[in-house]
């Protein structure tokens, strides 16, 4: 069941691996796959009146960890269902296109932080990372853009942040071929441009300036990133504790599936194993699976889903304060004109 509507990437996506799915499965039983687009409805029904039997799988585009918290979802905890695997790595990547062109020939081959304490990246176009979200996400101080701005800020990078009507993938294209910006932070462009721009990379057309987490950027059919994590480039450990605060609970985890709370561990742990087999063995799941997500398929096993669910789950209370603070801080310093008067 995905919490999504027809048509998006999650549900073409899950359909096409259901596809496959079932003859690695005991039995080799059919797959039906359908659609819940009311995401707390779609968790409240897994939670509480889903089969307990491994028949009913939720298909989640995110953890959702809000949910474990709010009321009209009866703060069922995400770490109460049963995890089976994740599909996509969710690790965000500072990605900047046209980087002689646009910051300077200096930087082909430098990283973000290399730029620390300079007024500019020392030449190029924009002399600087120009990079943008939608004005929704920049008014309400959504975590991927405060997460973004308080690297920036703390690295003394020169930056400029804009907000836009729209900032998907297809505009962030647009835009950059405009050269209204430079930089995006996304967790699949890394592993889509092979795919789609082949020739980007290997001439230095598009430059991975810094994995921004959570975890760490893995190699993708080119080869690996340009440059490291950036935790281990900020100035000291309360200011990258605040940055993991804002940063990894909305984001360490994408693409899953999980079984409704209570579902004995034995269901649970035949069913992860034959997916992750599926996914280690069945070239044409990868295959067409990849075409339809524009990257190859990373799979997340049972065991580290489970912890890192706990995990985040944890500290996710006191990151809405965090993400809240420091929202309020950066839109007050860089968007005055979303500050209500």
């Amino acid at each position: 069941m995905a919490n999504s509507n027809p048509g998006g990437g999650t549900d073409s996506q899950g359909r096409v691996m259901s596809a496959f799915l079932g003859k690695w499965i005991p039995g080799k039983p059919r797959l039906i796959f359908s659609n819940n687009g009311n995401k707390p409805l779609e968790y409240l029904f897994a939670g509480t009146e889903a089969p307990k039997d491994g028949t009913y799988i939720s298909w989640n585009s995110t953890p959702q960890l809000n949910f474990g918290f709010e009321e009209d979802t009866r703060y069922i905890k995400r770490s109460s269902f049963q995890f089976l695997g994740a599909t996509i790595d969710s690790t965000r990547s500072w990605t900047t296109y046209d980087p002689v062109g646009n910051l300077g020939a200096e930087a082909a081959t430098k990283c973000l932080w290399d730029f620390t304490g300079q007024e500019t990246t020392g030449g190029g176009k924009h002399g600087a990372f120009f990079i943008a979200d939608e004005i929704s996400d920049v008014a309400e101080g959504a975590p991927q853009f405060v997460a973004n701005t308080f690297a920036l800020e703390s690295l003394r990078t020169p930056f400029r942040y804009f907000a836009f009507d729209t900032v998907d993938t297809n505009a962030v294209m647009t835009m950059w071929a405009r050269g209204d910006i430079n930089t995006t932070v996304r967790n699949s462009l890394w592993y889509r441009f092979p795919l789609e721009q082949p020739d980007w990379l290997p001439s230095g057309m598009m430059r991975i300036y810094a994995g921004m987490g959570p975890g760490n950027l893995k190699a993708n059919l080119w080869g690996d990133p340009h440059c490291g994590y950036i935790g281990d480039h900020f100035p000291d450990e309360e200011s990258l504790k605040t940055y993991k605060a804002i940063m990894n609970p909305p984001n360490y985890m994408s693409k899953a599936m999980w079984l409704p709370p209570g579902t004995p561990d034995h269901i649970a742990d035949a069913l992860s194993t034959a997916f992750q087999t599926a996914f280690a063995e069945d070239a044409a799941l990868n295959q067409k699976y990849g075409a339809i997500a524009g990257e190859t398929p990373l799979w997340t096993d049972r065991a580290t889903g489970t912890r890192t669910t706990k995990e985040n789950e944890d500290i996710f209370q006191e990151s809405l304060a965090i993400t809240q603070r420091e929202g309020d801080r950066l839109i007050a310093k860089y968007f005055p004109q979303y500050v209500s008067n």
